[in-house]
């Protein structure tokens, strides 16, 4: 019963099709953040995370609300607030921003903010990588949009931690189009940086799960040669438990 019941859920997903926060535009973008609606705010920041944007004009507003969030950054929600726009700036993988964020590192602000800040620094060192990869336009495929060809490209590259990524938001927002299912499954087919190391099976075992959660039975023996055939133990054992799961 547990099965049918999970495969009716995907069903009605696949149904209808995914909306994605990511569908934002950069104008969307800056006018959400122009806006006074942090909720709203603090869920473009999440989406911002595999958009591929890294445009200034809206990254700046994006610090303004974040500097003008400072002094309120004393209660629970105006620290979570600020928390999430310190580290969604660090998105923009632009240096110009490293000073914003590190004055919050080095003053005197709630631990949970300075933490997010320090995350916010990291993020500029990796998305300054990561941002070319995902705006490649070459690998686009016209057919496709923006945000499913931006994951297409994550999944493609060779920087384990951003496939992870890509893998990860493909299963917890339940991006099922076959487009992306199919690149999944070549990442599976190869597993050409699959290492005996733990950032490399955890992000194989993503990349299972993500295909595995779809359901989707025609992918299904690639999840099965996963489970019986994947040099890495732990893996096998993954996929194992994503046929039981899933299928």
């Amino acid at each position: 019963m547990k099965k049918i019941a999970l495969r009716l859920l995907i069903s009605s997903c696949l149904l209808a099709p995914f909306a994605f926060a990511d569908d934002y535009t950069l104008e969307d973008y800056q006018q959400i953040f122009q806006g006074d609606k942090q909720f709203k705010q603090q869920s473009a920041v999440e989406s911002l995370v595999l958009s591929g944007l890294n445009d200034p004009s809206l990254f700046d507003i994006v610090e303004a609300k974040l500097n003008a969030s400072l002094p309120l950054a004393t209660q629970k929600h105006p620290i979570e607030y600020s928390s999430w726009l310190a580290k969604g700036l660090g998105y923009s993988g632009n240096e110009k921003y490293r000073a914003s964020l590190q004055a919050i590192v080095n003053g005197d602000y709630h631990k949970k903010l300075r933490k997010y800040a320090q995350e916010g620094l990291s993020n500029i060192d990796k998305f300054a990588i990561w941002n070319p990869i995902l705006n490649d336009k070459s690998q686009y495929d016209a057919k496709q949009s923006q945000p499913l060809n931006v994951l297409a490209n994550a999944l493609a590259s060779s920087d384990l931690e951003l496939k992870r990524m890509a893998a990860k938001h493909i299963a917890d927002k339940r991006v099922y189009d076959e487009f992306l299912l199919e690149k999944l499954a070549n990442q599976l087919t190869s597993l050409d940086l699959l290492k005996h190391d733990k950032l490399s099976i955890d992000t194989y075992a993503w990349i299972a799960k993500a295909l595995a959660s779809s359901a989707n039975e025609k992918f299904k023996p690639v999840i099965v040669n996963i489970a019986e055939t994947a040099p890495e133990k732990k893996l096998r054992k993954y996929a194992t438990k994503y046929i039981k799961t899933y299928y």
